[in-house]
């Protein structure tokens, strides 16, 4: 080898190390930053000298695991956001602030009063709970209705924040084409690019395809573009019937014919609005229905068109009226002594012109037999058709609550498969300081192996110029 060549080799070798140590430096100064994927120096020698090359150390079927797991977690996630403070007023199974307990109140309440018919205290006791009654249910409403607003404003953050992200997708794109294969210039993108594609799983589920000019091409798990080259798709929604829209394509999650994810926040936040939302409030206006249309058939007091003891915000149950009735549900003020009302009523009837006798249970035991008798529901509530009020009460705060524990369930099964995928994904991408420091330690005896070759060579031409 001439002397020409080894000092071209060691001089390279000098400049690799030096590539090298820069190297490590970045990979220990940016151990913690969300997104960085760990730098390995490859070095290649090439017509006498000494390239350095630079790959990001990442796993990309791991990373696409990793963010299926996320979009599963945020799909199961939101029923909790959501429904939780809903859950809290509905109360649980056997909770007595529940409609079915305050039902159950109300029935120990008749039953008393028709064992004592006369007894003001009896009749008093009697409307407080059927106030009481009535409050839970409108309570209910209100909260599910806050729920509603809360989802619907959720999935349209979402759907922005989504579209953010394929706008900066589509933008890296363009400058990874433009920064073309160097690995050095385009890691900094490849970063960036990590953190969108992160941040993106846990809104929707998606594929990726990595193209030949160095951009990515992202889809839906049913088939539909979102990001082309330069050019991102924007996603539009409606709040109300939870529909997703990719440009003029449907991408609504669970629906038969679009081309959309079923998994992520949107899917789940969709799902919430399309459906668990109208069936559970559905529900409570059977509920409060069962209670208005069963009182006002079972008392005989009444004329055509009366209201009973429970109204539709103080009129009688009009079939067209029905959406929203538990939040519109109230007690006649004919039973009612501080709106002109008498209590004795509860007793006679609540269309009674005039008092009956005082021992006369007849009515009462009417009402008795209301809440022993089966009712039908409409099987769009997804419960039982036929069934007693108080049972059909104790289904719906069963049901609703079945639902946000499954829901959590399923979250808790995501976030250990998040957990498991994040830390061999840290493995493979993350910065072990303590290994990057022996790094360190090999490069600086590099380093002093090609200084000493290249001090010899210079001792050496000193040697033959000297000689001349």
């Amino acid at each position: 080898m001439s002397i020409s060549s080894a000092f071209n080799i060691a001089r390279s070798g000098l400049s690799t190390t030096e590539g090298r140590a820069n190297l490590v430096a970045g990979n220990i100064a940016n151990a913690q930053t969300e997104g960085y994927a760990r730098r390995e120096a490859v070095q290649v020698t090439e017509n006498n000298s000494v390239d350095l090359r630079v790959a990001r150390q990442v796993d990309e079927n791991l990373a696409g695991m990793s963010r299926g797991a996320s979009a599963q977690l945020g799909a199961a996630s939101v029923t909790s956001e959501v429904l939780g403070s809903y859950l809290l007023t509905l109360g649980e199974p056997g909770d007595e602030v529940s409609p079915a307990a305050r039902l159950a109140e109300f029935q120990a309440g008749l039953d008393l009063l028709a064992n004592n018919p006369s007894d003001p205290a009896a009749q008093n006791d009697l409307l407080s709970r059927s106030e009481t009654l009535v409050s839970s249910i409108n309570q209910a409403a209100v909260a599910l209705e806050a729920s509603r607003v809360q989802a619907g404003d959720s999935f349209v953050l979402g759907v922005s924040e989504v579209n953010g992200a394929l706008a900066d997708i589509a933008q890296l794109n363009e400058r990874l084409r433009l920064a073309g294969t160097d690995g050095t210039g385009t890691a900094g993108l490849m970063d960036e690019m990590n953190r969108r594609l992160d941040a993106l799983g846990s809104q929707m589920d998606f594929q990726s395809r990595w193209e030949p000019d160095g951009s990515l091409t992202l889809h839906t798990t049913g088939g539909t573009e979102l990001v082309h080259g330069d050019t991102a798709v924007k996603l539009s929604a409606n709040r109300e019937t939870g529909a997703l829209m990719a440009g003029t394509i449907d991408i609504t999650p669970r629906s038969a014919t679009a081309r959309g994810s079923d998994s992520g926040r949107l899917a789940g936040l969709s799902g919430l609005i399309a459906d668990d939302l109208p069936k559970m409030k559905l529900q409570l206006d059977e509920f409060a229905r069962g209670l208005v249309q069963s009182f006002e058939a079972a008392d005989a007091s009444l004329g055509a068109g009366q209201p009973g003891l429970f109204t539709d915000a103080g009129g009688a149950f009009d079939a067209a009226q029905l959406d929203g009735l538990a939040g519109r549900l109230s007690i006649n003020n004919s039973v009612q002594p501080d709106k002109g009302g008498a209590l004795w009523r509860l007793r006679d009837g609540a269309g009674a012109a005039t008092q009956g006798e005082p021992g006369d249970t007849t009515q009462l035991n009417a009402f008795v037999d209301v809440l022993e008798t089966g009712l039908t529901f409409d099987a769009a509530t997804g419960l039982s058709t036929t069934a007693r009020l108080g049972d059909f009460a104790a289904d719906i705060v069963s049901h609703q609550n079945v639902l946000r524990v499954g829901a959590d369930a399923q979250a808790e099964t995501a976030r250990v498969r998040l957990v498991t995928f994040e830390d061999n994904r840290s493995s493979i991408e993350g910065v072990n300081v303590d290994t990057e420091l022996q790094k360190l330690l090999e490069i600086e005896q590099a380093y002093g192996a090609n200084s000493q070759v290249l001090s010899s060579l210079s001792d050496m031409l000193d040697t033959l110029l000297a000689s001349v």
